[in-house]
């Protein structure tokens, strides 16, 4: 994913239009001024109470003015292969122009709220460069924009969510976790393990909530924080704490060690001088 703040001052405005954008997805904050788009020839406007979401394939045109002297705006775009792949996990071979998206979302909804804090988040992560430090945590991410839209954002298929069954079978789910732990090293998505496994990412989900009482993230970051124990372990480890949460897709040092701290009893830094000689 990428992510684009623009910035224009008194007396600007700009149209521009885009070129060949593949499958890709953009979702924007207006934060200050105005802008129009041209979406498969219906004009849209924005304003900063909804956050746009736009497949690209279908924008036509934007225009953007400053408004009393600025004009300001966090676009981030989730490339063709994330976007790909939640589509394939949830409504099998749906193209993204087949869902026709409402291209705006109300921010005083839930689902508002969350896109909004999943874009501030990923945009502050792709610009301090935590996230390309990070392959996991910023795979992880993207999905979760994505997903949150398909399951949101009314759209032509979106009634086809009701109709899936509600369980998977356990062979699934117990293929699923096998398939996590092989390959923990690999910046894995739920829409990578449910394909894996055959079946859609909202029947992996439901599964694992009956089976394990938590959600696929969770419990692959359960996981992930058994590796970092493991990692933080060994004497011969000689990388700061705060890579080895990075290497395993923990960006948020606090959080991280809060949860470390849950799951085995102590701080990570505890493990560290545990495992090299140093106690109390």
């Amino acid at each position: 994913m990428d992510v684009v703040r623009a910035e224009l001052s008194a007396g600007w405005d700009w149209r521009y239009s885009y070129g060949d954008s593949g499958g890709e997805l953009a979702i924007s904050l207006l934060n200050a001024g105005k802008a129009d788009m041209l979406i498969a020839g219906k004009s849209v406007q924005r304003t900063s109470s909804e956050v746009a979401v736009v497949s690209l394939p279908r924008l036509q045109e934007q225009s953007v003015e400053a408004v009393d002297g600025r004009y300001s705006s966090v676009t981030l775009t989730l490339h063709t292969d994330v976007v790909t792949k939640a589509l394939s996990a949830t409504f099998g071979n749906a193209a993204l122009e087949d869902l026709d998206l409402t291209p705006k979302l109300d921010l005083s909804t839930s689902a508002g709220q969350i896109l909004y804090q999943l874009v501030r988040a990923s945009a502050a992560g792709l610009y301090d460069g935590i996230l390309a430090r990070s392959p996991k945590a910023s795979a992880l991410l993207s999905e979760a924009a994505m997903q949150l839209i398909l399951e949101n954002v009314p759209h032509r298929l979106i009634d086809r969510l009701n109709r899936q069954p509600l369980d998977a079978p356990p062979r699934h789910i117990r293929r699923a976790v096998e398939y996590m732990r092989a390959n923990l090293h690999l910046p894995l998505t739920i829409a990578d393990i449910a394909g894996n496994v055959g079946i859609s990412s909202r029947l992996l989900q439901s599964g694992f909530r009956r089976i394990h009482g938590t959600t696929p993230v969770a419990y692959l970051r359960r996981i992930r924080l058994e590796a970092i124990h493991d990692e933080l372990s060994r004497p011969e480890n000689l990388l700061p704490v705060s890579e080895v949460a990075l290497k395993w897709g923990f960006t948020h040092m606090g959080r991280f060690a809060a949860s470390y701290r849950s799951a085995f009893g102590l701080y990570p830094s505890d493990t560290v001088r545990r495992a090299r000689g140093f106690c109390g």
